[in-house]
């Protein structure tokens, strides 16, 4: 029986976060961090334990995880949003940082810390960042990462009574093992940011890519399988087997794919499937040492003697991701499954490669390499070897159950994605209705997560999750501020999202003030609705029943 699990995913667009905090000397009788201390640490001190753990493997030029790859420079930020940052070994921090006098130890790296607003303000953040135009790895405190799990659990659909007999004590605990993975996933996206600036998936591919495609996702599930045979194979025939088996169904899949869905295949691949290996590689590279001191104090820490089941565990979540079978932020039918996908598909590439091509670590930073054109190039198969493979993967009972499986999954999603479209088109309340036909460029400027996409047909996309934010030019901007489901529709070229249920047809216009609500043009239009700020050079304003409708106007 498959296990359906729930995630809720936060997501940085791009990944490397630019924080920009001017480092000017204190004001009001401050002093600089050197000469004052404090005591009180708020994060969790296990963090700090966790990161000088990591750090003692990856932090010198002998690196075992990844040759060439020394984290010595990259300073630390622990952090609960709101209430305390810890900066460590960061070369010039910001502004209201002091040192930090307690007991708890970075060997050889300064510990600071600053309480009140928080550089990050929002939970779960664990990701590479710049701080004062540093590149830096932020991890989020362990009550941080909590909360995103509670919120998680409240989205979930499930009945309350379901929820509750799956939630065990230990379900809430963190896992010091996935911890010391964590800090290295993030820690390597700072190596790659240094290495390789400009490489990487550009999220904008997700607006076409083809989620709902039966044949894609049961070729994801059958590479997913044959990904884990290889790295469980007991000799090499075995081994060769398994990869020319997802190679095989790799290349036929991506037949059928667009060029820039691949490109982004590749990039996500490269991004977040190497930050990945590194987790499998830190769980080979610890296996037999002997950890630190401070780590027998951590919650559900049992040494380093035998980490195959922490390496199974990533297998087994490989397995289950490409077959479909977890659900990324309560949403089976979207962007965000496929991208965790490409997560897990990448660290076992990595993994395939440490055994075709040992020395594929000094290549894969180049601009147009990438995990698959190495493992074809290392594999050398023969078209006879492909076509076997081939055959073999779309063999019986287990094939034809996915095929059923993913044609249900297709039917299911386009038919939510079309209520979900109705939903916003003829729902319940007042909706905010955006026409910008009459402008003489039709292209879009937009700021959203690419978790959030949902393609109803070619013209109309919704896009969720996550406040959005849509520049029309020199014509005017619309700023959610609630998260709110917003459509657009390129073929009528309108905007639409329905204001908060509470909002009133009397709140809007109270909102409008003075502007003319009977279609005369408008000049200079900045306007604080419900769920949204909207600005325009020029416009018209008209009410349609309960729909508010603004028409960009020509300037």
């Amino acid at each position: 029986m498959s296990r359906t699990q729930f995630r809720l995913l936060s997501f940085f667009l791009p990944a490397i976060l630019s924080i920009t905090i001017s480092a000017q000397s204190p004001g009001n009788g401050q002093q600089p961090a050197q000469s004052r201390s404090a005591s009180a640490l708020k994060v969790d001190p296990r963090l700090i334990a966790e990161a000088n753990e990591v750090w003692g493997l990856i932090g010198s030029a002998q690196n075992p995880i990844w040759p060439g790859w020394d984290a010595s420079s990259t300073p630390l930020l622990l952090y609960i949003p709101g209430e305390q940052d810890v900066l460590i070994n960061h070369p010039h921090p910001p502004q209201g940082f002091v040192a930090y006098n307690g007991p708890i130890r970075f060997p050889g790296w300064q510990v600071l810390i600053r309480n009140g607003p928080t550089l990050i303000a929002s939970d779960g953040q664990n990701t590479a960042l710049e701080v004062e135009g540093v590149p830096t790895l932020a991890v989020a405190d362990t009550l941080s990462n909590l909360r995103n799990q509670v919120a998680g659990m409240l989205t979930d659909t499930r009945p309350v009574d379901q929820k509750l007999q799956s939630l065990r004590a230990l379900s809430l605990a963190t896992d010091p093992y996935g911890q010391l993975a964590m800090v290295v996933h993030e820690a390597f996206h700072v190596f790659q940011g240094k290495q390789a600036p400009d490489k990487g998936a550009d999220e904008m591919a997700l607006l076409h890519y083809p989620v709902l495609s039966v044949q894609n996702n049961v070729g994801f599930a059958l590479e997913g399988l044959a990904l884990a045979d290889a790295l469980h194979a007991k000799n090499d025939a075995e081994f060769r087997h398994a990869a020319l088996r997802w190679l095989a169904v790799r290349k036929d899949r991506r037949a059928a794919l667009p060029a820039e869905a691949v490109e982004y295949e590749d990039g996500t691949e490269y991004n977040e499937g190497l930050a990945t290996y590194t987790q499998y590689r830190l769980y080979q590279v610890l296996e037999g040492r002997q950890p630190g001191p401070a780590m027998a104090w951590v919650q559900g820490f049992a040494g380093y003697t035998d980490l195959s089941a922490q390496r199974e565990d990533l297998i087994a979540t490989m397995i289950q991701n490409m077959k479909g079978e977890v659900v990324v932020n309560n949403d089976p039918y979207g962007p965000a499954p496929l991208r965790m996908r490409l997560y897990y598909s990448g660290m076992a590439e990595g993994v395939l490669l440490d055994r075709l091509s040992p020395g594929w670590k000094s290549r894969i930073f180049a601009p147009d390499t990438s995990l698959t054109a190495i493992a074809e190039e290392a594999l050398k198969p023969s078209p006879s070897e492909l076509d076997q493979a081939l055959r073999e993967s779309k063999a019986g009972p287990a094939y034809d159950a996915l095929v059923q499986g993913k044609t249900k999954l297709a039917q299911e999603g386009k038919g939510r994605a079309e209520a979900a479209a109705q939903e916003i088109e003829s729902g319940t309340g007042i909706a905010l209705i955006v026409d910008y036909s009459q402008l003489g460029s039709n292209k879009l400027g937009m700021g959203f997560t690419p978790f959030g996409i949902t393609a109803v047909d070619e013209n109309r996309t919704i896009f969720a999750q996550a406040p959005v934010k849509v520049i029309f030019g020199s014509a005017g901007e619309l700023t959610q501020n609630l998260a709110q489901p917003l459509l657009r529709d390129t073929g009528k070229k309108l905007i639409r999202f329905r204001m908060p249920s509470n909002a009133t047809r009397a709140d809007v216009e109270k909102a409008l003030g003075s502007s003319p609500s009977n279609g005369g043009a408008i000049t200079g239009l900045n306007v604080e609705l419900p769920g949204a700020t909207l600005k325009a050079a020029k416009a018209q304003i008209r009410w349609q029943g309960n729909d508010l409708i603004i028409v960009l106007l020509q300037t």
